[in-house]
């Protein structure tokens, strides 16, 4: 990376079309992941096959280093796992939010307003030291954590035996970039002059946003159902 804080521009990471759109900033990669919560994983298997994995996903930033990873869990026997354990194998991850539908005089110029990254980077597995010192532990907890803050303190943690029977994949990030679209529809000139093609149609944008509903209790938990009394962490999701 050229900064702590920018991936450089490379021939993987380089955004061509609509230049414009390109974000190189890691803390904009990052709180795509992070809020799309779910990247997808795309690698050649065994097999020689492509394949592309829905997948919950934790980025963390070095800032002392510089070094971005990419914290995946799944189970040991999964082809993922099975194709992606040793270091170097390349992979790329992708995450993207749709902000708004972008709605245009005419349907070739309808867009969508999104946020997408894309990261391309190599397996780095734990070293023996790592393990031994909690490694897969504390990423198993930043998985937890990037999909649902609060919740590992208030809940059982992993045991050993669950510890041993999940994998951790650990990407190291080697560049990355984001895309953004934001704003109005952009229309043809002659469209825009076209006055009765203006007047009957209607152009702009439809926003959306995930919204979280209230809690709901499981039949099984003991205390008042009502969703204003669940946890602090459980009402902030």
């Amino acid at each position: 990376m050229s900064t702590p804080a920018t991936f450089e521009k490379t021939v993987l990471n380089t955004v061509r079309r609509h230049k414009e759109r390109a974000d190189y900033d890691v803390a904009t990669v990052a709180g795509i992941v992070a809020e799309a919560k779910i990247v997808h994983l795309a690698f050649v298997d065994d097999a020689g096959l492509p394949q592309c994995v829905p997948m919950l996903a934790a980025f963390e930033h070095d800032e002392e280093s510089g070094e971005c990873l990419l914290y995946l869990h799944g189970y040991p026997g999964g082809r993922f796992v099975k194709t992606l354990q040793d270091a170097g194998t390349p992979m790329v991850a992708t995450a993207t939010i749709l902000d708004g539908y972008v709605l245009a005089l005419s349907v070739f110029s309808h867009s969508m307003n999104y946020r997408s990254a894309v990261m391309h980077g190599v397996t780095l597995p734990f070293t023996q030291e790592e393990l031994d010192g909690g490694a897969k532990y504390r990423a198993l907890e930043k998985v937890v954590e990037s999909a649902t803050p609060g919740r590992w303190d208030a809940a059982r943690r992993p045991s050993e035996s669950e510890i041993k029977g999940t994998a951790v994949l650990r990407m190291r990030v080697e560049s990355a970039s984001a895309k953004i679209r934001t704003g109005p529809p952009k229309d043809e000139k002659a469209d825009l002059e076209n006055a009765e093609l203006v007047a009957q149609t209607w152009t702009g944008v439809v926003p959306t946003r995930v919204v979280s509903q209230p809690p709901i209790a499981s039949p099984y938990y003991p205390g008042d159902p009502s969703p204003t009394e669940a946890p602090e962490h459980v009402r902030a999701l």
